[in-house]
């Protein structure tokens, strides 16, 4: 079996995908709602949906960190821009956020799954990363 080294990519851009086309309809059928805005809490939850869905489906496998962060910039540059949920927020500042949350969000993933599912059936383990992970990250955005 050939190892798939963009499955990653390919959740993130799925799960962006999803969020873009949820906040679109949203929009165009509720005009009047008050609709979450894509903003880096956003980002970091769906780079953690993407991460935690790649860590139940295959776990313990390794990627090219710096190609996946890239690549991560470019799905959330070109994604929401292209729906439309970007509102006025220019394509490179996209792509630059969206690139640092991403990296930053599968790094400290990783690094918390490797000493956290230690043991010889660690179910709970990626889903709980991912959420004390979402928390961490609105305390540290909250506080700028």
């Amino acid at each position: 079996m050939k190892k798939n080294a963009l499955k990653l990519n390919v959740l993130l851009a799925v799960a962006v995908g999803v969020a873009c086309l949820v906040l679109m309809l949203a929009e165009t059928l509720a005009p009047m709602a008050i609709m979450p805005r894509f903003d880096l809490t956003m980002m970091l939850g769906l780079s953690l949906a993407a991460l935690t869905v790649e860590a139940y489906w295959k776990p313990g496998q390794r990627y090219p960190w710096p190609i996946a962060t890239v690549l991560g910039g470019v799905t959330f540059a070109l994604l929401p821009w292209c729906a439309g949920v970007a509102g006025a927020v220019p394509v490179w500042t996209l792509g630059l956020c969206g690139a640092a949350v991403f990296g930053i969000a599968a790094l400290l993933y990783s690094s918390i799954l490797e000493r956290i599912a230690s043991g010889s059936s660690p179910r709970l383990a990626p889903a709980g990363s991912a959420l004390l992970l979402f928390l961490a990250g609105q305390f540290l955005i909250g506080l700028f």
